[in-house]
């Protein structure tokens, strides 16, 4: 009886938890812009942050209080929230994202990630993205390339304008290099080599570590992992089937290991080399999975 009133309790709250900080951001995204100074719109920034890290708390709140989730993480040590990070993971769930925002809240600056375009143009989440300053990408079909074929790239110059424009201040970018979460029918229908991932793909890596490679300070290599589960779902979660989440994290600095220097990557064969870098990075991440499974 208990759980049955758990679950929709929990869900109500997520719910309330996210209309109440989302409606608060998107209401200072007119206010940040409506007067042109960098001063007042850095205050507005600043305040638009804080609100989404109130978000972030209650989540982790909520995730504490409502399910016994043993934490198994290891590698977050050294890192410093006046840093400029890329975060590079494996996709598995879309619990994949309250996951990496929990354990690097406070420790990295507010995490952003790639965000479709057209989502700016929805009604409170789209201003409250805008707030944030999250980088946009402009994705188009197979249908649509091939019939304005002077459209392709156009996607990867749209994200490296958002880019540049987050340079000269602390920032995170989370990238999920595989585009898409992992599960057993895209594995099998991708014809992937790797056991428990999908193939990582570089044009987004690229395209970040071109545009903020002269502030970087690591980039983050986080293996994630749900035992006893390949992909999770949310019900999975509610249901209390999630009881333990493990996640290894290696910071990588540009030109040691297997990752190229930023020269290389500005570079002719800099798309190249970052798919060799992640191919190396999988393989690696792949057996760590086997080991943790």
């Amino acid at each position: 009886m208990v759980k049955l009133i758990r679950i929709p309790v929990f869900i109500l709250l997520m719910i309330l938890n996210t209309a109440f900080h989302g409606s608060l951001v998107s209401l200072c995204a007119p206010i940040k812009f409506v007067i042109p100074v960098d001063a007042w719109r850095n205050l507005w920034g600043r305040i638009s942050y804080w609100i989404a890290g109130g978000f972030i708390i209650t989540n982790n709140f909520l995730l504490k209080i409502f399910f016994h989730i043993e934490w198994d993480i290891e590698g977050l040590e050294d890192l410093s929230p006046d840093g400029t990070y890329l975060v590079i993971s494996n996709h598995l769930s879309l619990l994949d994202i309250p996951v990496a925002q929990g354990m690097f809240f406070k420790k990295i600056p507010f995490l952003r990630f790639f965000i479709k375009q057209e989502l700016v143009w929805v009604p409170f989440l789209g201003q409250a993205l805008w707030a944030l300053e999250y980088p946009t990408m402009r994705r188009y079909s197979k249908e649509t390339l091939n019939k304005f074929p002077e459209l392709r790239g156009k996607d990867l110059e749209t994200a490296k304008q958002s880019c540049e424009k987050l340079l000269g201040h602390p920032v995170t970018i989370l990238n999920y290099p595989e585009g898409t979460r992992f599960t057993k029918a895209k594995h099998a229908q991708t014809k992937s080599s790797f056991k428990h991932l999908l193939k990582p793909r570089a044009g987004g890596i690229h395209t970040v570590l071109s545009s903020l490679g002269n502030e970087l300070t690591a980039i983050l290599n986080v293996t994630l992992v749900y035992p006893g589960h390949s992909s999770p779902n949310l019900n999975d979660l509610v249901q209390g089937r999630v009881p333990r989440i493990v996640v290894r994290i290696e910071a990588l600095k540009l030109g040691e290991g297997p990752v190229p220097s930023l020269d290389t990557i500005r570079g002719k064969g800099g798309s190249l080399a970052i798919r060799k870098c992640l191919t190396e990075l999988w393989k690696a991440k792949d057996i760590l999975i086997s080991t943790i499974q």
